[in-house]
């Protein structure tokens, strides 16, 4: 039985203690949050207003980090010193300089972070993986994704959610960007465009990017949060049924190749009958492995951490993959800001530290 602690008690850190909770090979044995008390009561452990006295007293197998992201990566540093693996709750650091000192302390202390993209750990996007490195669809050629939704109102009342920062790159899209680069390889190149037209807010309410892949594939992320739709990951997969009205018959993501096409995360692939000539005067015959909708996402993680600590498994998402995502990020409100494609340089400075 694997000792948790959970540092952070906003909506994540509820969302992990409920997991550690049902898991049957961990048990929640503290929280550390040091303005309430109210989640450690909840479930019945104590609560340690400051980290170093929770790392004194406790005798702890992992750790869940989800407090605010500007303290992730000092959180995360002060527990790799204890000898304590973490899931480091998304994103893993602020910016990539801070995302470096927490890699270059990570290889000094040798201690294991798995980084919560969760989405990675859903059964569906591992049958897609699979699906696409059988080869039936060839080599790629294009991935599409959308995320459309409509925030209501009253999430703008909240004022940090209108300004510069808090827009639908960040908050939302971060996990698409994770997704195609996970299925499809790493991206090159963006070119964004942003719009403020629907709330004229700080924040950005509609955007347009597009990505050219390392392997010649070209790719659009097309997203809004003032935009009616039933197209987005969330209301497809169901995922998220607490906040997201469900959309199951509809896809999100569309990936096609020289050999075949397929559709997430309904999982329906189209290719030509068997030795006919590929043309779009052939018609295409369409197939679908049953998406598994069921399983917990966060349970799945959980389990993979487990064997993280243990030492069985290597995170699927790391700090050194991890760490793309924030530059992709960065690189794509540049493009916006500046009106340009923008390269997305290597990361040369992981090679100097590795």
């Amino acid at each position: 039985m694997k000792k948790i602690a959970i540092i952070g008690a906003g909506v994540m850190g509820k969302q992990h203690a409920q997991t550690i909770q049902k898991h049957p090979e961990t048990e929640l044995i503290a929280v550390c949050d040091p303005f309430s008390e109210a989640m450690a009561q909840e479930f019945q452990v104590p609560n340690f207003k400051d980290l170093d006295e929770l790392l004194r007293q406790c005798k702890l197998d992992g750790v869940v980090i989800a407090n605010p992201n500007r303290f992730h990566v000092s959180t995360a540093i002060e527990c790799m010193k204890h000898g304590i693996p973490c899931l480091l709750e998304k994103p893993l650091a602020l910016n990539t300089e801070e995302a470096l000192q927490l890699i270059s302390e990570q290889k000094k202390l040798n201690v294991p972070i798995l980084v919560g993209h969760h989405r990675r750990h859903n059964k569906i996007i591992q049958q897609a993986y699979d699906l696409i490195q059988q080869g039936i669809l060839g080599k790629i050629n294009t991935f599409n994704a959308l995320w459309t939704v409509y925030k209501p109102d009253s999430y703008f009342e909240i004022e940090w959610h209108r300004k510069s920062g808090a827009g639908v790159l960040a908050i939302n899209l971060v996990h698409d960007l994770d997704l195609m680069r996970y299925l499809n390889g790493e991206i090159e190149s963006v070119h964004a465009m942003t719009s403020h037209q629907n709330r004229k807010l700080e924040v950005e309410d509609t955007i347009s990017i597009l990505v050219r892949f390392k392997n010649g594939a070209l790719g659009t992320l097309l997203a809004s949060d003032a935009a009616v739709s039933p197209w987005g990951w969330d209301q497809n997969t169901e995922e998220n049924k607490a906040s997201f009205a469900p959309s199951p018959d509809q896809n999100c993501y569309y990936i096609s190749g020289t050999e075949g096409a397929l559709s997430v995360p309904n999982l329906e692939y189209w290719r030509y009958p068997d030795h006919s000539t590929k043309s779009w005067s052939t018609a295409l015959i369409k197939k679908q492995q049953l998406p598994n909708k069921d399983e917990d996402v966060y349970m799945n993680q959980l389990s993979h951490f487990i064997k993280v600590i243990e030492g069985k498994r290597s995170p699927i998402s790391s700090p050194e993959d991890a760490i793309k995502n924030i530059q992709l990020l960065e690189c794509i409100e540049k493009s916006a800001r500046e009106q340009r494609t923008v390269l997305i340089e290597p990361l040369e400075f992981l090679a100097a530290i590795a």
